[in-house]
């Protein structure tokens, strides 16, 4: 190992805040949510601006939706009690990159766990959708 590379017992001992949360759905599962209750589904839990960004494509919310379900995790609590729907949003970066940005009851939880900075990654087959989401701290 380099000088510049750290082994598991040298980042531990720097004492960052880490904090990982994970969501596997069936992709049917939040097209149907969809086509039951239309529109209204889609106020409450996304954006304006997530909802834009997806063109009125419902599958294109689909990872969105598992990214907000991770970053609960992440962020150790619930959708509805800690965190609303809207305060966690998935947004498109230029270059096509998922990126977090959090307000409200979410960010002060964030901020609450030490943690300054996220990553989002979505990955989808034909049938079901993995977000991961990870937040890290400053020391």
């Amino acid at each position: 190992m380099g000088t510049d590379e750290l082994d598991a017992g040298q980042l531990a001992a720097r004492r960052l805040p880490v904090a990982v949360g994970v969501d596997m759905i069936a992709r049917e599962r939040v097209i149907a949510t969809y086509a039951r209750f239309g529109v209204r589904f889609l106020e409450k839990v996304f954006t304006p601006l997530e909802r834009e960004q997806a063109g009125g494509r419902i599958e294109r919310l689909v990872g969105r939706f598992a990214a907000k379900e991770a970053c609960a995790k992440m962020l150790g609590t619930g959708i509805g009690r800690d965190a609303a729907w809207q305060e966690i949003e998935i947004v498109r970066l230029p270059g096509g990159n998922p990126s977090l940005r959090l307000s409200g009851r979410a960010a002060a939880r964030a901020h609450a766990l030490g943690l300054i900075a996220f990553d989002v990654s979505i990955s989808d087959t034909h049938e079901h959708t993995l977000a991961v989401v990870v937040g890290v701290g400053s020391r």
